[in-house]
């Protein structure tokens, strides 16, 4: 199955005003994709409309988002369900600072319905750090019947190498995503990543152009195998 488990629509203030839920999917279906993960900033309100576009590409939704920890980690939530995970993401959202989205910097957070018309939108900066620490915002996904999985755990930012030095045995992690997953043993030697651990990667396309521009096969024994 060929995922791209890492998308962002209009609702994540850094993506491009032109990603909707429903050309996310059509774009996604284009490259290639037979199943993909909408993952906004801190919310899941864009859900709803991505299923109903998936529905009719004939694509399978890994419902998702993408949390930012109190330590500025990038954590995926994936979830079984739309609903599970629109309740994770109220309780995260309670959890945000109020700090509101500037329109002249970031723009509009957007609420899209699957006929890319604009529904509502958030008024908290969607990019700013939960007061979750990261083990905690992943057993609040565990709770819910979800999977966690640390974000481009090898990338520069808001990530567990750059914010946490390696990713914690503790945290209990089943699987990671990685932007170079060619180095994952090189990874496990230097003791940045527990051995084990199943790699993932995706787009984290924040533009259309990046929409499956990177898709990845999920392996018959994937630990997100029991959301589908």
């Amino acid at each position: 199955m060929r995922y791209d488990l890492h998308l962002h629509t209009c609702l994540s203030p850094c993506a491009d005003r032109d990603m909707t839920p429903a050309a996310v999917a059509g774009l996604a279906k284009l490259a290639g994709a037979q199943l993909i993960a909408i993952t906004d900033h801190n919310s899941a309100l864009n859900l709803p409309a991505a299923e109903k576009a998936c529905r009719e590409y004939g694509l399978r939704l890994l419902p998702g988002l993408e949390v930012t920890t109190a330590e500025e980690v990038h954590l995926l939530c994936y979830f079984k369900t739309v609903e599970a995970a629109l309740e994770y993401g109220r309780a995260l959202y309670a959890a945000l600072p109020a700090l509101p989205c500037d329109p002249a910097i970031w723009g509009e957070q957007w609420v899209m319905d699957e006929e890319d018309r604009v529904q509502g939108k958030v008024d908290k900066l969607l990019t700013a750090a939960c007061g979750w620490p990261l083990e905690e915002a992943a057993a609040r996904c565990r709770a819910l019947g979800g999977e966690p999985v640390p974000a481009h755990a090898d990338a520069e930012s808001y990530s567990v190498f750059a914010m946490l030095g390696m990713l914690p045995p503790e945290a209990g992690f089943a699987a990671v995503e990685l932007r170079r997953p060619d180095l994952a043993a090189e990874y496990e030697r230097r003791g940045l990543l527990p051995p084990g651990l199943e790699v993932l990667a995706s787009s984290d396309a924040h533009f259309l152009s990046a929409v499956g521009a990177r898709l990845g096969t999920l392996a018959p024994g994937s630990v997100l195998r029991r959301l589908l």
